[in-house]
């Protein structure tokens, strides 16, 4: 599949409804019947910029006309409420084709990629390791070439740890740039839509389109050098030595190209990953907490243990986390950010897992390797941060290791320049 707008819009869906068809992944949940007509209403020869008459495909969360989404959840669950999402609707008004609905964790509330409703998602990359969630399905396809970006949703980085371990680019914007009614929600307070490409360019283009017209004031770094900030106490105490070898590789060669890196304190990571579960405890409870009660076979026991564990999170704890909240993202606006335009440290701190192994079911292991996936990417949704997830390198598996790079709030447009000169998929990526 092309990442550059087609000659023939029918003929790149078709292809990308065939390689869907045809794929092993368990990336999809559903196939739009509809998707070749609409790209054959588009004209062959009046080709647009990309996205115009690229087949994409979007996490099944997002609300169509006519369709509720699954949220990864069998036995006839749809979510009901929402309107018709804005994004998909913008994304048809530029001429792309929505060619289907992308498996995930049910409900979004892990990121491993397991389901027991519709299967797991496999890694195109090698199928015995995560494909990481939960937007499981949007990194997959993608990463093997069905369509050349998709949408997911990310509140603790379910974009950045899929794209991640796929070997592709995942980017969170900041938090309210695309606003969107028609996605279900997890953490209404910090879920942000995001996007998953092969090339950096299409990101750009693509967030050009979802992006809401009404100015967002944006953060320009000036015309000195990029200035890298290394928290390295994080990456000290919580990173494996062979990731972070990758991660000082990335640095030189952003300071070879001219930036110039120092050091930077933030806070603690485990205090933002503790703040940050409070929030969501709170909101994921408020949002399921009846539906629970009354259909459980809609909650898989890895989603229904957290849900239980997030019902005991009480309206204090979570007026508090708001208070700490507000505190972290100043200390970080006014420290790190002072001296540094972005961030850069890991994606996920560990090798990626097995998980060949395990049911997809599975309560513990489903649940320590998805603490372990949100570490270094939770803190960011958190305090409403654009991210960039970024293809790195290597393990010693051959599994890809990806880098994060994360602005200050409006500082996008620097995170696509940065993508432009240093991202790209890695060699071997389906």
């Amino acid at each position: 599949m092309t990442d550059a707008s087609p000659r023939d819009p029918a003929q790149a869906v078709a292809a990308a409804l065939a390689a869907a068809r045809a794929s092993r992944l368990n990336a999809f949940i559903e196939l739009f019947p509809d998707a070749e007509e609409r790209a054959r209403a588009l004209s062959a020869d009046d080709p647009r910029p990309a996205p115009w008459g690229l087949p994409f495909a979007h996490k099944d969360v997002f609300v169509t006309a006519g369709r509720q989404p699954t949220v990864g959840v069998g036995h006839g669950y749809r979510w009901s409420g929402g309107r018709t999402s804005v994004a998909l609707d913008r994304l048809a008004a530029a001429g792309a084709i929505a060619i289907g609905a992308l498996n995930l964790d049910p409900h979004c509330y892990a990121a491993t990629g397991l389901n027991p409703y519709f299967g797991r998602v496999l890694n195109p990359l090698e199928a015995r390791f995560a494909v990481g969630g939960s937007s499981s399905g949007s990194a997959a396809a993608v990463a093997a070439g069905i369509v050349p970006f998709a949408l997911g949703t990310d509140t603790g980085g379910s974009v950045r740890i899929p794209a991640a371990l796929c070997g592709v680019l995942g980017f969170k914007p900041t938090a309210g740039a695309i606003g969107d009614p028609g996605i279900a929600p997890l953490s209404p307070s910090q879920d942000v839509i995001g996007i998953i490409a092969r090339v950096p360019a299409l990101l750009r283009a693509v967030f050009a389109v979802l992006r809401d017209p009404a100015p967002m004031e944006r953060s320009d770094p000036g015309t000195g050098p990029l200035r890298v900030g290394l928290p390295a106490e994080w990456i000290r105490t919580g990173t494996d030595p062979e990731i972070a070898t990758i991660l000082h590789a990335f640095l030189r060669r952003m300071t070879d190209d001219g930036a110039v890196a120092a050091e930077v304190g933030l806070p603690p990571l485990d205090a933002l990953n503790a703040c940050a579960g409070t929030i969501t405890s709170f909101e994921a409870s408020a949002l399921h907490r009846t539906t629970l009660a009354e259909r459980p076979d809609w909650y898989p026991a890895a989603v229904e243990r957290r849900l239980v564990a997030a019902a005991e999170v009480g309206r204090d704890a979570y007026d508090q986390a708001l208070r700490d909240r507000a505190a972290h993202r100043a200390a970080v606006l006014d420290g790190a950010f002072r001296t540094a335009d972005v961030l850069l440290c890991p994606v996920i701190g560990g090798l990626a897992p097995r998980l060949d192994g395990v049911d997809d079911d599975d309560v513990t292991t489903a649940g320590a390797t998805t603490l372990a996936f949100l570490r270094f990417n939770r803190p960011f949704s958190l305090l409403g941060l654009p991210a960039l997830a970024l293809p790195a390198g290597r393990d010693r598996n051959r599994m890809p290791v990806g880098v994060q790079i994360v602005g200050r709030p409006g500082a996008d447009d620097l995170l696509l320049t940065i993508a432009e000169r240093f991202g790209g998929p890695l060699s071997g990526t389906a």
